[in-house]
């Protein structure tokens, strides 16, 4: 009876190493970048992943831009119902924030296009 004991123990300890090994190898693979070289070229693949961190970053400055122009027209909206600001205010600054928006999503157009070309 000890000795099955003793081999049941053996088994239920070696059970986490086997399922870990199991684990390990269906780990996922990076992606490669959006214009990643065909050639292994490793400069041009990082220039790929630099690219794309930089259309990241672009669209984060993006929605900083929205979330500002969104705040904005929300503290006016809160001024008219005090009297201190008219719904020509609100016009004006939703009507600036939306060039402002469309100004920042040409210069990010235009900055990737730099970026792909260099």
């Amino acid at each position: 009876m000890k000795q099955l004991w003793t081999r049941m123990n053996a088994a239920v300890a070696a059970a986490p190493l086997l399922l870990a090994a199991r684990a390990e190898g269906a780990l996922p693979t990076t992606a490669d970048p959006t214009n990643a070289p065909a050639d292994g070229n490793y400069i041009d693949l990082l220039k790929g992943y630099a690219f794309d961190i930089g259309i990241v970053v672009g669209l984060i400055v993006a929605t900083i831009a929205f979330l500002v122009v969104a705040n904005n027209c929300i503290g006016v909206y809160k001024e008219i119902g005090t009297g201190r600001r008219t719904w020509g205010d609100l016009g004006s600054h939703g009507a600036f924030g939306v060039l402002l928006l469309v100004f920042v999503v040409y210069l990010l157009t235009e900055a990737a296009g730099v970026i792909f070309d260099a």
